[in-house]
């Protein structure tokens, strides 16, 4: 709860002062991959799942070399394991809201950055593909899985400027999970994590 204390803390802070500093604000649309397991405890071997990533972005510029990136996005995540001659895999999607410091560093037509903050996923479906034995079903697995997940994302990328008020941009980016996904047992932990790969446009307001 401290660290949460001081996530707000900072981010308020930043937030006050773009309301003194007139910020630059740009809206836009990103989409990519996330390359996505999980890690369990006790240690249990997982295959990764490889699902989308769409959704819209807002930064907000504080100053040429401190800003504000945020969004909302669907994210797909999930894992795969094997058991006894049979394949486990569970698909996990989510909607995401990122809040991430951003820090640039400004030249004139590329402007390189990187990124870290918090991340509060909900979970829109879980299900369960199970296959073995010739045979293959589905199963719906929300019971399985907690509806709030909450992580950390880190990440750098580049922004290219393509015209006076738009903007490409390519970044990738590491996210893992602090809180237990798996509510079944108390003696399991499950937690997500993924390597994120996204590009977009942005528009100036």
């Amino acid at each position: 709860m401290k660290q949460m204390s001081k996530i707000a803390a900072i981010f308020f802070i930043l937030s006050s002062i773009s309301v003194f500093s007139q910020p630059s604000i740009e809206l836009g649309l990103e989409g990519g991959l996330n390359l996505a397991n999980v890690s369990i405890t006790p240690s249990q071997t997982s295959n990764s799942r490889t699902g989308l990533i769409v959704g819209g972005v807002i930064d907000i510029g504080i100053s040429n070399s401190i800003g504000v990136t945020g969004g909302l996005r669907y994210i797909m995540k999930g894992f795969q394991v094997t058991n006894q001659g049979y394949t486990f895999t569970d698909k996990l999607n989510y909607l995401e809201v990122p809040v991430l410091l951003k820090v640039k560093f400004p030249l004139t037509e590329i402007k390189p950055y990187v990124i870290g903050g918090p991340v509060l996923g909900i979970r829109v479906s879980a299900s369960e593909e199970q296959s073995g034995g010739g045979q293959s079903a589905d199963v719906d697995a929300s019971s399985a899985y907690e509806s709030i997940d909450f992580g950390l994302l880190f990440g750098a990328g580049m922004d290219f400027k393509v015209a006076p008020k738009t903007d490409l941009f390519l970044q990738g980016g590491y996210a893992f999970g602090l809180s237990n996904i798996w509510k079944q047992t108390t003696t399991v932990t499950v937690k997500n994590y993924g390597i994120q790969i996204t590009g977009g446009v942005k528009f100036k307001l």
